[in-house]
């Protein structure tokens, strides 16, 4: 008996592979859907952002996928930008976005001339990265600014182990005490995310069950949702992991 549940197993597991390979396989190469995201226009995602309960202040994008579309990126973080988000970060464990900030930053300009149009002077962003930012824009007060942070493994555990040292080195130099440990001062010496809130969405991509090391501190209250990929994303998914989030209810553990 142990034998034939065996195969049983092995057919059932191979059949949900082949599924799921040919799911994202058709995602990727599948042409009409990018047709349909370019028509999306600031009026209806504007429109859209109305009929949400609440909108994520900090929304969370994890590739976990091993090949990256900048221009899908892009789409995801101008939508952001449109619908009202202020806060977005984009983690890649490897950390290739990071290297090439440049190439994101000159397909969300793309994007902004396409989504926003006329109305993409009222908005503005910055793309954050390690300890370094790169201003993309001349930013005034009567703009709408987002932020944009690229993430990488170094920022997750590293960066808790990092904050860690710090505390203990402020104890040594009695700058503090040793029982004046907390969740603030542990966020205060966090150097990857300083001046980000805590996300409150986080999207993970691909079909890997696991964030791959995304900022595990900071995701104690985050909501995450899952799409199968990135790739010829198209805004009504996008929108659909907005309704579903503004759809929770969080009890915050009550």
């Amino acid at each position: 008996m142990a034998f034939y549940d065996g195969i049983v197993l092995w057919c059932v597991h191979t059949i949900l592979t082949l599924k799921t390979l040919l799911f994202t396989w058709l995602f990727r190469t599948w042409k009409p859907v990018e047709t349909q995201y370019r028509k999306v226009a600031y009026s209806r995602c504007c429109n859209d952002s109305k009929l949400l309960q609440k909108i994520p202040i900090h929304l969370g994008l994890v590739i976990a996928e091993n090949q990256i579309s900048y221009v899908d990126i892009a789409n995801l973080v101008v939508w952001c930008m449109a619908v009202g988000i202020s806060y977005i970060s984009v983690y890649d464990t490897r950390g290739i976005l990071k290297k090439s900030h440049s190439s994101l930053s000159s397909e969300i300009e793309k994007k902004r001339d396409d989504v926003l149009g006329h109305e993409k002077e009222k908005f503005t962003y910055q793309l954050h990265h390690s300890l370094t930012t790169s201003k993309t824009d001349q930013i005034t007060e009567s703009k709408k600014k987002s932020h944009i942070l690229l993430l990488s493994a170094q920022d997750g555990r590293p960066d808790i182990v990092q904050a860690a040292k710090g505390y203990c080195q402020q104890v040594y130099e009695q700058l503090t005490k040793s029982n004046a440990v907390d969740v603030g001062l542990i966020d205060s010496l966090l150097q990857a995310t300083s001046g980000f809130p805590d996300p409150d969405l986080l999207i993970r991509f691909g079909t890997t069950s696991s964030l791959l090391g995304y900022l595990p501190w900071q995701i104690r209250l985050t909501e995450i949702l899952s799409i199968p990929t990135h790739w010829n994303i198209d805004y009504k998914s996008f929108m659909n992991v907005l309704h579903n989030y503004a759809g929770t209810q969080q009890r915050f553990g009550k």
